[in-house]
């Protein structure tokens, strides 16, 4: 993962990624995070048979919450959390023939309020599964507690 930075970037990063870790549902469906900013995150799933649909494919339900998952994460790294607005993903070819799947989210906006993010899933071979663009709204509460000092 690349550096923070700065300490309260850092900080964030840490806490979001205990979270993310912690959930339980995340757990269930082995997520993985390998990159996370406030501009981009990049995270994989094994190709779990737990996650297979009726067609032995990844359940589109799971991709769209891992993407989701992995979205507000990157959202979240401006140091409020974020809600989702509306979420699009495109299902192009079905997660088959491969040991994970990876999720990538890049920031294309920041508004007063809104957060867009274009999304990639892609295979072991860089093949382009889903591709989708996810709005989030940053609410009031902040990541960190305001009165918490960075570098104690």
């Amino acid at each position: 993962m690349r550096k923070a930075r700065n300490e309260k970037e850092n900080a964030i990063r840490e806490k979001l990624i205990d979270e993310l870790y912690g959930n339980k549902y995340n757990q269930f469906i082995g997520f993985e995070i390998l990159e996370l900013s406030s501009t981009y995150s990049k995270s994989r799933i094994k190709c779990d048979e737990r996650l297979h649909n009726s067609y032995g494919s990844i359940h589109g339900g799971a991709l769209l919450s891992f993407v989701d998952a992995m979205a507000g994460a990157t959202g979240s790294m401006s140091g409020r959390y974020v809600t989702t607005v509306s979420a699009n993903l495109n299902f192009l070819l079905p997660a088959v023939n491969t040991e994970y799947i990876y999720c990538e989210c890049m920031k294309l906006k920041t508004g007063k309020h809104i957060l867009v993010f274009d999304i990639r899933v892609t295979d072991d071979s860089g093949n382009l599964l889903d591709s989708g663009e996810f709005s989030f709204f940053a609410s009031k509460v902040n990541v960190l507690e305001d009165n918490l000092k960075i570098g104690q």
